[in-house]
Order: structure tokens, then sequence, then C-alpha cells
């Protein structure tokens, strides 16, 4: 009797032991990893983790904001959507990236064609008298010039004769300035020739500016879907998150005291 007696007292002092190594231990515990799952059973500790860790990574994510998406995407087509985790936002903004390099080179194209019929007229053009191109509107004056044959039109006011002087096409005789109608036989080639020039040039405008609108439809149309498709993808997170604690297990944190100290614990709680 006496030993079994010291027996008992051998096992129960080694018990206390094991518990103050335990709690001796318990400060260096990382956060969040322990799991435990309460039950009317009562706490067991969870041997297989690894499905665990999934619902805990789900439980996790961040919502994002259909304000922030909606103005990543209005800066910079495709950033709302792939803010959002949708690889289609890189369809908007290769089309921003297409549609920005179209714009410039018909903008440069049209440009290059103004200043080419400019130098028609520059070429072309013979000054009665004083006259110097650097007294020329660069707009007006050179899209008159292409209209007409001579300085002598009925559309010239004063101020535009004392501004541009008088002048001819080179090709033309100039002593038939003075006739009211030529007919089509008399037209100057140097005047067609720039005055083709000059459509083509407002023409290739017009379609940068085209290009251009379409573009910034493009931003705004990435806006409004980068805000729609993250409101839905908050709407699924949501719903898997629902589901995810109906079917399996319902994630929280609290504190854990049977480690000898305060420690961060994911508990998971499961009805059966």
């Amino acid at each position: 009797m006496k030993s079994k007696t010291q027996i008992l007292i051998i096992v129960l002092m080694l018990c206390l032991a094991s518990g103050l190594c335990v709690a001796s231990e318990g400060p260096r515990a990382p956060l969040l990893t322990t799991f435990y799952l309460d039950s009317a059973l009562g706490s067991r500790t969870l041997e297989n983790q690894s499905t665990v860790v999934m619902e805990a990574t789900q439980e996790f994510q961040t919502r994002k904001s259909p304000n922030e998406a909606f103005l990543y995407s209005l800066v910079i087509p495709g950033m709302g959507q792939l803010y959002t985790g949708a690889k289609r936002g890189y369809l908007y903004a290769a089309a921003d990236v297409v549609l920005l390099t179209t714009y410039f080179v018909l903008r440069n194209n049209a440009s290059n064609t103004r200043e080419d019929y400019r130098d028609v007229v520059r070429q072309h053009v013979t000054f009665i008298g004083p006259g110097s191109f650097e007294d020329w509107d660069p707009i007006e004056d050179f899209e008159h010039a292409t209209q007409y044959e001579t300085w002598n039109h009925v559309y010239d006011s004063d101020e535009t004769r004392t501004r541009t002087g008088k002048w001819y096409w080179s090709d033309l005789d100039p002593n038939l300035k003075n006739e009211p109608d030529l007919g089509i036989d008399f037209d100057s080639g140097y005047r067609l020739e720039a005055f083709d020039l000059r459509q083509k040039a407002n023409d290739t405008f017009q379609l940068a500016r085209t290009i251009l609108g379409v573009a910034i439809l493009n931003h705004v149309v990435s806006a409004v879907e980068a805000r729609i498709s993250t409101k839905r993808f908050n709407t699924r997170l949501q719903r898997t998150l629902t589901q995810t604690h109906v079917e399996a297990l319902e994630i929280d944190l609290q504190t854990d005291r049977t480690a000898g100290a305060l420690t961060g614990a994911l508990v998971l709680r499961k009805r059966f």
C-alpha cells in the first residue's frame, strides 16, 4: 500500500513537471497556428489542419472597393479589372495602348501632310508687289490660298489683302487676275495639288480625333465595368464564405489561455 502511494506521488510530480514545461513554452507559440474545435463533446485539438488552413485563407481574403476599381480603370483601362484578379483587364489595357498609339501616329501624319500643302503654297505662289508669307495667318490664309487661283476674289476683305498682299499661282498668267470667271481649264495645277493635300490633312486630323474619342470611351467603359465586376466579386466572395460557414467550419479569433500565456488562436466551430 505504501509503495502504491509512493508511485502515485511520483506520477503526480511528473505530471506537474510536464505542465510547467508546457507553460514555459507557451509564450513562444506562433500567432494563429493553434487550432481547436469546439463542440458538444468539449475542446479537441485538430490533427489534420490542411483543410482548415484553406478555409482560413478564404475567410481572410479581403473585399475590394468598387470606387477604387472605378478610379483605377478611369486612369488606366483594365487596372480596375486586374485589381479584382480579372484577366480581361489586359484586353482593356492593350486596347488603350493600340488606340493611343494610332491616335499619335495619325496626328503626326496629319501634321506632316499639312506642312506639305503649306510648302506647295510657299513654293508656287508669286507675289505682285510687296508680300511675305511671314505675315500670313498659318491656318486661314494658307487654306484660302488653296481655294482660289489669284488674290483677287470676291471673298477677300481689305484687311486680308493688306495682310496677304497681292499674289497668284505661278502656273497662271497674272494678267488674268481680273477675269470674273476663268473656267476649269484655267485652274492652277499647283492649287489643286495643295487643295488635295489640305483635304487629306483635314481628313486625317478628323480620323485622329475619332480614335481619341474611342480611347476616351474605352477609359469610361472600363471604369464602369470595373465597378460592376468588383461588386460582383464581393457578392461571390460573401456567398462563398456563407456556404463555408454553413457547410464547413465557422472561423473566429480568440485568446488561448490553456498554453500558460495569452496566445492568439484561430478557433474553428462546427455544429454536430
